[in-house]
Formats: C-alpha cells, structure tokens, sequence
C-alpha cells in the first residue's frame, strides 16, 4: 500500500490526489499497490470528486490521530479489514 499521511492546515486538492494515484502507479510496475490519503484539514470538492474517479480512499484525522473515512471508497477500504 502507498499512503499519504498530510498534518498541514490546508485542505487537499485534486493534484494532490493524482500526484498519490501516479506515485502507486509508478511503483506497482505489474503488481497494483492499494493507496489511501490521510489528512488533518480536509479536502477540497475537486479533490473529493478526483479520488472518487480514481478510486482513492480518503481519510480525515482528527487531533487524537484517529481516522475517519470520507468517501466510499474509504468505506469499502475499512469493511475488508485493510
């Protein structure tokens, strides 16, 4: 799995997202790498909408460091156990 974890205090956008989505794909060579993306401050619509053409789960983290899943695929990410 390739994850981005981002502490920072401004939301995420649709690059970020993509730049997450290339970076899996890069490194999968023939073997698909799940990801997910983890952040502290939100996502921006843009970003929302982008994960969920390319499939990426989305997770906020509240300040105890416990994530929340934010879309649907976050959602399935957590019902497989993963």
């Amino acid at each position: 799995m390739v994850a981005q974890v981002d502490p920072g205090l401004r939301r995420i956008g649709a690059r970020d997202i993509e730049c997450l989505w290339l970076t899996a794909m890069t490194a999968a060579g023939d073997t698909p790498l799940a990801r997910a993306f983890f952040c502290l401050a939100g996502y921006t619509d843009e970003a929302r909408a982008r994960a969920d053409t390319l499939g990426v789960p989305l997770f906020s983290i509240d300040l105890t460091g416990t994530p929340q899943p934010v879309n649907g695929a976050a959602d399935e990410l957590v019902a497989r156990g993963a």
